[in-house]
């Protein structure tokens, strides 16, 4: 196949570059206030490859990606690119150089057509002003021309170009990834940045985009991405990077980071032999175990965003007063399963059961009142509220409130150190406190049924632990628990039952206990064969 981008990438492809890689990340560390991000990172992106950035929730992958691509300020490091240094530039003159990028949430114009949105991407070809256009110029329509031919070689790539005068609203979610890919594409790049690519694709759609990139790559264009499809990463990638609380923990050929016990760890948590957080584990290890009455039922349930499926007719039980841990790689549908049932994301199928009672259409707050709370991935306290004043929030449902000085009492027990700060700021708490502050939030609403997303998320290992200390604490009072956990190891040792997530299907189910000596659990996070 032929065409204006193609001999442009092919006359690239056969340059050579004596001088170091294409990509070269020195030291680069990311602060947001005391936060920090991401902590001197360095790795270098060869021409040629196709690199892979990965990690857990909240390791910092976008953010370093965001400060490649000069949308994002750094506190320290450089960063080159093909021998010129970027630090000092902004987004629009970095891709200039011969950088482009996807985003981890689809970025098209859908009330366009597939061309023009992938024409968007020539403009930094075209020389012509606003009189040239507006009067039609011979040299605008000469230019209007070769843009088109580039942007329907770019089509090419990604095996679009018969769908160039379809809108971008009618393709399927896939193909309207590819149209984004194919825009970036279109501005020639020597280096192609996508996050998350295959986010919200089917498996068919996944396996055309891995051959689509791998004919990116041979077309002479480096790829560097951040994905969380593990078995994508490693099936396509030569170099695969895997950060850790803002730091590279590791870096090496695919087949070398899926055996590294630091990335294991990373992804499921580090073993604590024999310790375990549940008390009561006899309710379904033990020889003779009596038939568990289930608290919350979920049946056959379908959630999508638009055109893409989050859930495939998913079905869970929590029993009274046990954990159910939710466990899967990013993007399996976890977070959605925890907003449908809390009515924040409506089901477009199925039902869903609390005390026998059908919730699946209910609001958010008749669900909290019923006695249904979650704690929100991320905290979303109030930062300029206090400690105590969060707490209140917290009780707005409620109608009994006579007993909320009591309730609050109980919280500052469980967590002493919001007591010492109970006028203090939310927003001036560690990460680990902010997340004692958005559980006790939850406790206020006095739940039977508390939904806790990704508890874990951000903190240090100490702070880690201290929190499950207090959810066990929780369940021995009789507290019900569905919990989303990226770190396996800690939700499982709290756990009595648990499920494993893939793109929105339950794989594996079980107990706890059964659940740690399955090799599946460890291939849907880092990838593998799970059969």
């Amino acid at each position: 196949m032929t065409g204006l981008l193609r001999e442009d990438l092919a006359r690239r492809k056969s340059e050579t570059h004596a001088e170091g890689p294409l990509l070269r990340i020195e030291n680069v560390s990311v602060h947001f206030g005391g936060l920090r991000a991401v902590s001197e990172v360095s790795f270098d992106v060869e021409e040629g490859s196709i690199t892979a950035l990965i990690g857990p929730n909240g390791a910092g992958k976008t953010t370093l990606f965001n400060a490649v691509s000069r949308l994002q300020e750094m506190a320290g490091g450089r960063i080159w690119f093909g021998g010129t240094d970027l630090t000092k530039l902004d987004a629009a003159s970095a891709a200039r150089l011969g950088m482009a990028r996807t985003f981890q949430n689809l970025r098209i114009f859908v009330n366009m057509s597939v061309i023009d949105n992938v024409l968007v991407g020539c403009h930094r070809h075209e020389r012509s002003g606003f009189w040239a256009g507006g009067l039609g110029f011979p040299s605008q329509r000469r230019e209007e021309k070769l843009s088109r031919a580039r942007a329907m070689d770019a089509l090419a790539l990604v095996g679009l170009q018969d769908r160039a005068n379809l809108p971008a609203s009618s393709l399927p979610y896939g193909q309207q990834r590819l149209v984004e890919i194919a825009r970036a594409l279109a501005s020639e790049p020597r280096l192609l940045m996508l996050d998350e690519p295959a986010a919200g694709t089917n498996q068919s759609e996944r396996e055309d985009l891995i051959r689509r990139i791998a004919i990116i790559r041979d077309a002479g264009i480096t790829v560097l991405l951040v994905e969380h499809d593990m078995d994508l990463v490693m099936d396509i990638s030569d170099v695969v990077n895997v950060l850790d609380y803002g730091r590279l923990i590791c870096s090496g050929r695919p087949e070398t980071v899926q055996q590294d016990q630091k990335v294991i760890t990373a992804y499921l948590g580090a073993e604590h032999g024999a310790r375990d957080l549940c008390s009561s584990r006899d309710l379904v290890d033990g020889e003779s175990c009596p038939e568990p009455e289930d608290m919350l039922v979920v049946e056959d349930l379908v959630t999508a965003y638009g055109s893409i499926e989050a859930l495939h007719g998913l079905s869970l039980r929590v029993p009274r007063g046990m954990v159910v841990a939710v466990l899967g790689a990013n993007g399996a549908g976890k977070s959605t399963l925890l907003h449908t049932i809390s009515g924040i994301v409506r089901s477009n199928r199925g039902r869903i059961l609390y005390e026998g009672s059908d919730i699946t259409r209910l609001a958010p707050e008749k669900i909290v009142a019923k006695g249904v709370c979650q704690v929100p991935e991320g905290r979303q306290l109030f930062p300029s509220l206090t400690v105590e004043d969060n707490l209140i929030v917290g009780a707005t449902g409620r109608r009994d409130r006579n007993s909320l000085a009591d309730d609050i009492a109980y919280v500052y027990d469980l967590f002493p150190i919001l007591g010492e700060r109970r006028r203090q700021d939310a927003g001036t708490l560690s990460g680990g406190e902010q997340q004692m502050l958005a559980i006790g939030r939850a406790l206020t609403g006095k739940p039977n049924l508390l939904l806790l997303d990704e508890p874990s998320m951000g903190l240090a290992p100490l702070a880690v632990e201290r929190i499950f200390e207090a959810l066990a604490r929780l369940n021995e009072r009789g507290l019900t628990m569905l919990m989303v956990e990226q770190n396996a190891e800690m939700a499982l040792s709290l756990a009595h039952l648990a499920v494993v997530l893939q793109t929105g299907d339950v794989i594996v189910s079980g107990t706890a206990t059964q659940l740690r000596q399955d090799d599946r659990v460890r291939a849907s996070y880092l990838g593998g064969d799970q059969d």
